[in-house]
């Protein structure tokens, strides 16, 4: 499962700044997560990523870490030939109904 992660800094103290980078230095993916691509905002408002998650609870597991600091949006995400065919099965569908 794909999750596109993207993120807004809530805490831009300087505490608040230099702990959720003492934690993030001490974090490392958990099992269940393959990290696809991981970006910094280049106003450092916030950030983004691309993960591949076993489970919508990992993607959670993950996420929960990181609240103190971080307003977080999950968003599953499919590549765009399968939402594509998907989209076109529903028309189909929606098209057959009189």
């Amino acid at each position: 499962m794909l999750f596109l992660n993207t993120w807004r800094i809530i805490d831009s103290s300087e505490h608040g700044a230099k702990r959720a980078l003492q934690v993030f230095s001490g974090w490392s993916p958990p099992p269940g997560m393959e990290i696809k691509g991981f970006y910094t905002f280049a106003d450092l408002s916030g950030g983004a990523s691309i993960a591949e998650v076993d489970s919508a609870a990992t993607m959670l597991k993950v996420t929960a870490v990181f609240t103190p600091w971080l307003e977080i949006q999950s968003r599953a995400i499919v590549p765009i030939e399968e939402g594509s065919a998907l989209q076109a099965e529903a028309v189909a569908f929606r098209d057959s109904i009189s």
